[in-house]
């Protein structure tokens, strides 16, 4: 069911049954008639969609089409004009939960959120404005610190690096009462090349898409134990402490949507203990999030796991160390 997201393990991928619809993740089944939030997971911008906005903005001054404008606020959307004199706009939806938007700008420290937030602060902030621009202040200072120390060099010859022109964003998830973000590392400025020089040759090359994209999927057998590589990873990571529960669910549902991503070409480095490398062409779409080899913006858990919840619906007890939902 495209567009549709299980609200316990944030699966979009569901079987129709007798009784609705069936998460193919985690088995929860939803009767027809309930309503499945829509799923909502937020990427990092690539620098071709800056460069794009860029050459919008050129035509729109030479062609005398920019008009600088003041902020408009409609009952369906409100805007705030950038440094350059284009816009933000934001639907009301995204703006009247400032405390979501403040947390989002926090845990991932990404402009685009910290701009959210300032916009939804100052719609609808009421008497808690002040206390919410001091935090807003404080995370512009940790995003702006954390920029200027990103790496530009792999820390060791056999590790690769999060594209360091991509936008910058701290590897983390949130989810609440049906809302989902999702932030991850881009390694796209890397080829086959680079990949082949770095780590080696791999065990195998895989063309065929099928193949490529069953091997990317998160598999567990009847037992609950991985099966996959990926699935392996993840939980043996999360359960030795070399990845905290954000990073392990948010690289959860980064390859729950980079399975449909059709891949043309998979390097298997599984004998070898490295990553796996998916790509498009000859680009590096996806990589199997091993520590020892790959290098991403990252910082220490804020929120434990013991006392989940500190947010509403999110971390609920009965997440499993596969960082899925299982009743009990």
């Amino acid at each position: 069911m495209k567009g549709l997201v299980c609200k316990y393990c944030g699966g979009n991928h569901f079987n129709k049954t007798e009784e609705g619809y069936e998460c193919t993740y985690c088995h929860a089944v939803y009767e027809f008639d309930d309503e499945i939030e829509r799923k909502n997971v937020q990427r990092k911008k690539s620098p071709i969609m800056r460069l794009a906005l860029l050459l919008i903005f050129v035509i729109l001054v030479v062609s005398g089409l920019l008009i600088a404008g003041t902020k408009e606020k409609t009952s369906s959307s409100l805007s705030t004009t950038k440094a350059n004199g284009m816009k933000d706009t934001y639907s009301a939806s995204q703006l009247k939960n400032p405390e979501r938007n403040v947390r989002i700008a926090e845990l991932s420290l990404n402009q685009a959120d910290i701009k959210q937030a300032k916009a939804s602060v100052k719609e609808y902030g009421g008497e808690k404005t002040e206390a919410f621009e001091e935090r807003l202040t404080n995370v512009q200072k940790e995003h702006d610190s954390l920029t200027k120390k990103r790496a530009k060099t792999a820390p060791k010859a056999d590790m690769i690096i999060e594209n360091p022109n991509a936008e910058f964003a701290v590897t983390t998830y949130y989810r609440e009462a049906g809302f989902l973000s999702a932030y991850g590392p881009d390694f796209d400025q890397y080829s086959a090349a680079d990949i082949l020089r770095i780590w080696g040759q791999p065990d195998e090359i895989i063309t065929d898409s099928q193949q490529i994209q069953k091997n990317i999927t998160l598999e567990f057998d009847e037992n609950n134990n991985p099966v996959s590589y990926e699935a392996k990873n993840l939980r043996e990571q999360w359960q030795q402490g070399q990845m905290t529960w954000r990073e392990v669910r948010a690289f959860i549902a980064l390859i729950q949507d980079n399975s449909y991503a059709g891949y043309t070409k998979q390097f298997v480095y599984e004998k070898q203990g490295k990553p796996n490398v998916y790509f498009s062409e000859d680009q590096v779409g996806y990589v199997t999030p091993i520590v020892r080899y790959v290098s991403f913006s990252r910082l220490p858990e804020k929120y434990p796991r013991a006392g989940l919840g500190k947010y509403p619906d999110d971390f609920p007890e009965n997440y499993g160390s596969d960082g899925l939902y299982h009743e009990k």
